[in-house]
């Protein structure tokens, strides 16, 4: 384990003993120097580590206050002429942990006006806020070809899936179903979009490629199910975890 994985599991020891202060401090390490360490933490940093970070800031609120500091110093960066895709993504994170998507939505409105470029790149990340706040008609206008979205969001999940056959790697199942959660949450973002536009033909090609564009019989029935019971996929990582244990 590398020192930044003990960091953070020291960050939740701590905060399951009481020491509040000490977890605070360990987690902003985390954030701002895991990745010097270990790159491959990445997906951690803005998952996990947030998860447990809003976990102590419901009993230690100077530790929300301590996180809503980092995302604005880093807002504040990217229109000071900072901006890069990697800290919108810290942003948006965070504005997500913390239930703040209008934070998200108002950083992407200036990168639209000011720096349109930068925001073309942002937009996938900014479309759940862009959804939460409804508007719709910005959503679609960094949209032109939701089929190919969604044809793009698929590809990554056939390659997982390839990859895991021909390691014959079992054990990562849990990831494998990770990846049908997301890619339905992102298609269901897609789908409103154009859904609230009343674009009924769109509505109909993209429901239409989410399932076309997966390879496999066994990942058609995975995200079928998660559309019709949403809930289950999170439902069948809990029964194979408990099953493992």
């Amino acid at each position: 384990m590398s020192q930044a994985h003990e960091i953070l599991e020291r960050a939740r020891n701590a905060r399951l003993a009481g020491k509040y202060e000490d977890a605070l401090r360990d987690h902003l390490w985390f954030h701002e120097h895991a990745l010097e360490e270990d790159p491959t933490l990445a997906g951690v940093r803005l998952s996990f580590a947030l998860r447990d970070w809003i976990y102590l800031a419901e009993q230690f609120p100077l530790a929300r206050r301590a996180l809503q500091a980092i995302r604005d110093r880093d807002a504040q960066r990217i229109l000071n002429g900072g901006a890069t895709l990697g800290r919108f993504h810290d942003v948006s994170a965070i504005n997500s942990a913390l239930g703040e998507e209008r934070a998200t939505y108002e950083l992407f409105t200036q990168l639209d006006t000011q720096l349109p470029e930068l925001a073309k790149d942002c937009a996938d990340l900014a479309l759940p806020a862009l959804v939460a706040v409804e508007d719709f008609p910005l959503a679609r206008r960094y949209l032109p070809n939701p089929v190919a979205r969604i044809e793009a969001l698929a590809r990554r999940v056939n390659d997982f899936a390839e990859d895991l056959a021909k390691r014959g790697n079992t054990s990562s199942a849990p990831q494998l179903l990770a990846f049908v959660l997301n890619y339905t949450k992102e298609v269901r973002l897609i789908v409103e979009v154009f859904r609230r536009l009343g674009e009924d033909e769109e509505v109909a090609k993209a429901s239409a490629a989410a399932l076309e564009s997966l390879k496999s019989e066994a990942l058609r029935d995975a995200v079928q199910r998660e559309f019709d019971n949403p809930g289950s996929t999170i439902a069948a990582m809990v029964s194979h975890a408990k099953g493992n244990a």
